[in-house]
């Protein structure tokens, strides 16, 4: 039998890569735009790199409102599955506006600075994730305990 705290340490490491991944990724993608951009030089490589970089947010979170929204569908409690799909719908919704503001300002005020943009100010950004972790939180209380290895061999 292997030993506990391998076992675990193993575990931990891997979930500690995986949350290191998904930022070192994202910086990857957007130097690989902002390379991209400097090696043509062009002002067509700057627009489509702006774009990349205005969109990014707005994008990601509108996919993990798809993905949450389809997943939640076989929830449990009646109550926790329709005012998580209300807010995700919401989250959902709100993302498209902050795109179509985003774009809008992005075609009639070019800027460089991100600061302008909806999509990366502190209030989208951590609404975003404070209200997905609330209703992640919220229906990982109201689901069933998962039965133990050890409960189902007897």
């Amino acid at each position: 039998m292997e030993d506990r705290f391998t076992k675990y340490s193993k575990l931990y490491i891997l979930i500690f890569l995986l949350f290191l991944c998904v930022p070192v990724l994202l910086g990857f993608i957007i130097a690989a735009f902002y390379g991209f951009s400097k090696l043509v030089s062009s002002t067509i490589a700057d627009i489509t790199f702006g774009l990349g970089v205005v969109t990014l947010a707005p994008a990601v979170f509108m996919t993990v409102y798809y993905i949450f929204f389809k997943r939640t569908k076989t929830h449990p409690e009646a109550t926790v599955r329709v005012i998580s799909q209300i807010l995700f719908v919401a989250g959902f919704l709100i993302s498209v506006a902050v795109l179509v503001l985003d774009m809008i300002s992005f075609f009639s005020k070019f800027t460089p600075d991100i600061g302008g943009y909806y999509g990366f100010s502190l209030t989208y950004m951590a609404g975003n994730v404070a209200m997905l972790f609330l209703i992640a939180i919220i229906q990982a209380f109201t689901t069933k305990k998962e039965v133990d290895w050890m409960d189902r061999q007897r």
